[in-house]
């Protein structure tokens, strides 16, 4: 039988392929980062910080930024990695805790009401409870027939959900002038606030730790008042304007 003597390019062949084995091998045992959740779920990938007592964010190994607090962690590990082994993440969820929403909004009306569509900008801080119950202090600005302050209570609670979340909401309290009294043409303006009210639905979805969009929908109503005072007679007439409006508003929720 005769046999083949082996040449310089198949031995330089060989010695690739067991550079590129010895390479290889390792790499599918390396060590990466494990994040055990108190939930049993585990997060895989590479630690970018870690505050004691505070905070970890972890990389997994798809390329997402999962940010989680240390009361949610069990342990933190590195360990060998094996192809095929699936990355569980937990959604991040709405935590207990003081949280402030702001939102922009407007009453949708009629054509044939003196102000349209009013426009406003609201701020609530407040406090969710672990069972989904916000309650909360609002204010803002709001730019009816002349612009109010208004002062309310916020509550709020959560249905379904962990990362979008919908939820019932009620709101009630009181509007103040902050334009000041005026004169014009011999007749002097004089602007009160009045009570306001609403109830609806709102949606909040969960896009990263600690913000969230915040939309909602609601039956409003808004009472305000002003008198015209003529000054050759001193003759005084008050006015009401009521608003029945759907408010519509989209903001952030932040906790």
């Amino acid at each position: 039988m005769k046999h083949l003597k082996p040449t310089f390019k198949n031995r330089f062949f060989i010695l690739i392929v067991l550079a590129l084995f010895s390479t290889w091998l390792p790499l599918m045992a390396q060590d990466v980062d494990h994040v055990y959740l108190k939930t049993g779920s585990i997060v895989r990938g590479r630690i970018l910080e870690i505050v004691p007592e505070d905070h970890v964010k972890i990389e997994d190994l798809s390329g997402n930024i999962w940010y989680y607090d240390i009361s949610e962690v069990e342990k933190i590990t590195s360990e060998p990695y094996h192809k095929g082994t699936q990355v569980s993440n937990e959604p991040i969820g709405f935590k207990p805790g003081f949280v402030n929403m702001t939102s922009i909004g407007f009453l949708a009306g009629s054509a044939h009401n003196e102000q349209v569509a009013p426009f406003s900008l609201l701020m609530v801080n407040g406090y969710r409870s672990p069972l989904g119950l916000f309650a909360g202090i609002g204010t803002g600005i709001e730019f009816l027939s002349t612009n109010y302050l208004p002062l309310f209570l916020d509550l709020r609670y959560d249905l379904l959900g962990k990362d979008v979340v919908p939820y019932l909401m009620a709101k009630g309290g009181y509007s103040l002038p902050l334009a000041s009294d005026y004169t014009s043409y011999n007749m002097d303006y004089e602007y009160s606030g009045g009570p306001l009210f609403g109830v609806g639905v709102g949606l909040k979805i969960k896009t990263r730790s600690h913000f969230a969009w915040d939309i909602s929908l609601l039956y409003r109503f808004q009472e305000t008042s002003y008198k015209e005072i003529y000054d050759y007679n001193n003759q005084e007439y008050e006015y009401t304007d009521v608003y029945r409006r759907i408010e519509i508003r989209l903001g952030f929720y932040i906790d």
